[in-house]
């Protein structure tokens, strides 16, 4: 006898906000917003801001007048603080499940299929006491019998706002649960964008059930064959596996804007050197190698051409590696290549690519450098940084200067709570400080 499949998606809502608001809870019921790098776009938003009008991904300098009238708050991102909140949700959640697959930030795929029907939505509900009791964040839960019908019961949760913020779309469906979602918009169905939307929109096919009742030749014309796997999910026919391990990533990139143009090569030393070491960071925590580097850098897109600057170049590394120091050294290797004195540079970047498993390590014979001792000394470095803060051990080109021109603008941030001491809250007779 066959298990039905049955899932859940759980998505924190509002998450950046929901972060700011479990340790400002003067923030709750107010407009506000949390921009993007160096202040530039709006990122996420309150369901007040939401309400007020104020779009994503519109530039802050836009909104600013009207946040101000509405008595709104903008804050700097604190990624620090939302990167620990969500391993401390995840964390939470995957001990609530058979399984789980960690989709974004602030979602994550559970595999339900061990419950009945009633005890999903048991368990549903835990989870969001749960999350609320332990982090104070709100989530909604989406259920169904496959990955697509999880995502769209869980945008159903949302925008017909369940007072349980769960929406179940699993067996058995109620006709009244079938007809609330064959009214949803077609946009809204996971894997069909805003251009196929539209396409689809011309053809008379505006919502869920319009896309259900379409004969499938008039779709494989114009149609990939992405739109009839999500056409077969919403039938409740699996065609996106549940991976409980992410897969391996091809390429790692770190990168940012500046919060201020620099010309100095200073400037530039320490911010590549800092990308390196975080993409570095990141191969290890991969269990992964890389084989090749691309670095880049940019100046401003509203400068002459003439004085904005558009260089990069790839360096092959002699043997795969994830030893930071190898690899900030190969990029400023890079650098003193593509650099030019005098003009103004507003972006930088390293990408990693050539990446492969670290057990599949190939030693170079010509080489003197042991795998074995740069891999301990690497493990060390980890450690310690995670038990005493980030960039404790660093190299040397990443410098020390807190208040660089190449950091980003993030005046507006927020304390980081959670992963720093000395911006822990403290309780005291006065008050929270």
């Amino acid at each position: 006898m066959s298990v039905m499949r049955r899932l859940a998606l759980v998505d924190c809502n509002n998450f950046y906000v929901s972060c700011e608001q479990v340790f400002n809870p003067a923030l709750r019921k107010r407009v506000v917003v949390v921009l993007s790098n160096n202040d530039g776009c709006v990122v996420s938003r309150s369901a007040e801001a939401k309400q007020a009008g104020i779009g994503m991904g519109v530039p802050y300098f836009k909104v600013r007048q009207q946040l101000e009238a509405l008595g709104g708050i903008a804050l700097s991102s604190n990624y620090a603080l939302y990167a620990d909140m969500s391993h401390r949700a995840m964390t939470l959640m995957r001990d609530m499940a058979e399984s789980q697959e960690i989709y974004s930030i602030d979602e994550c795929f559970l595999d339900f299929s061990a419950f009945t029907p009633d005890q999903a939505l048991i368990q549903a509900t835990k989870i969001r006491q749960a999350l609320w009791q332990s982090l104070s964040l709100p989530v909604c839960i989406g259920l169904g019998a496959t990955k697509t019908l999880a995502k769209l019961a869980n945008e159903m949760a949302k925008t017909l706002k369940e007072a349980s913020g769960i929406c179940n779309l699993s067996d058995p469906l109620s006709p009244w649960r079938e007809s609330q979602m064959e009214e949803m918009p077609v946009g809204s169905v996971w894997g069909i964008g805003r251009r196929t939307a539209r396409s689809l929109e011309s053809i008379g096919i505006k919502t869920v059930g319009d896309l259900l009742q379409a004969p499938p030749q008039r779709l494989r014309k114009n149609y990939s064959i992405n739109l009839f796997r999500t056409l077969s999910e919403l039938n409740g026919q699996t065609c996106i596996g549940f991976e409980q391990v992410a897969p391996a990533r091809q390429q790692i990139i770190a990168s940012r804007s500046f919060g201020h143009a620099v010309k100095e090569v200073q400037d530039l030393n320490e911010a590549l050197s800092t990308f390196a070491t975080r993409a570095a960071e990141r191969l290890r925590a991969d269990g992964s190698l890389a084989s090749h580097l691309q670095i880049y850098v940019r100046g401003s897109p509203f400068a002459e051409q003439a004085s904005s600057p558009d260089d990069a170049i790839n360096i092959q590394l002699s043997s795969p590696t994830n030893d930071t120091r190898r690899l900030v050294d190969a990029t400023l290797s890079g650098l003193k290549l593509i650099y030019r004195p005098g003009l103004r540079y507003k972006k930088a970047g390293v990408i990693l690519g050539g990446i492969v498993p670290a057990h599949h390590y190939q030693p170079d014979l010509l080489r003197t450098q042991s795998h074995n001792n740069s891999s301990t000394l690497m493990r060390v470095m980890d450690h310690i940084n995670d038990r005493f803060g980030r960039d404790v051990l660093r190299v040397a080109s990443m410098g020390h200067r807190d208040e660089a021109d190449w950091h980003m603008s993030c005046s507006r941030r927020s304390r980081r709570y959670t992963t720093t001491l000395d911006e822990l809250p403290v309780f005291s007779s006065l008050g929270l400080s």
